[in-house]
């Protein structure tokens, strides 16, 4: 009988450098976001030429409140559309195991 190929290896306890390594990344990944976050501010804060675009933009939703309300109910929906699927799983899982108490009941 073939053995096995092994899908991966555990490494033994302490072989790994926890504090430094994980501290080190931790400070790059967040001295990335700091600089991608002032970036878009400066951004923002310093984009005059965009107040003629930004301008029509605000005319177009205060002309259409519909899309407004829209934009604003989104996150809701969402929301519960994900409640919903999850409740549908739930009562999927729950009659999956009622039925297979039925057939598993002798008689």
């Amino acid at each position: 009988m073939e053995s096995e190929a092994v899908s991966h290896q555990v490494n033994p306890a302490g072989a790994h450098p926890r504090g430094v390594l994980r501290w080190g990344y931790f400070l790059i990944l967040n001295a990335i976001s700091g600089v991608v976050a002032v970036a878009i501010f400066v951004a923002v804060f310093y984009a005059d030429g965009l107040d003629p675009f930004m301008r029509g933009t605000y005319e177009w939703l205060l002309s259409h409140p519909g899309v407004t309300s829209a934009m604003a109910f989104s996150p809701l929906a969402a929301s519960l559309l994900v409640g919903w699927g999850y409740s549908q799983r739930a009562r999927k899982r729950k009659a999956a195991a009622a039925k297979a108490a039925l057939e598993a009941t002798p008689g």
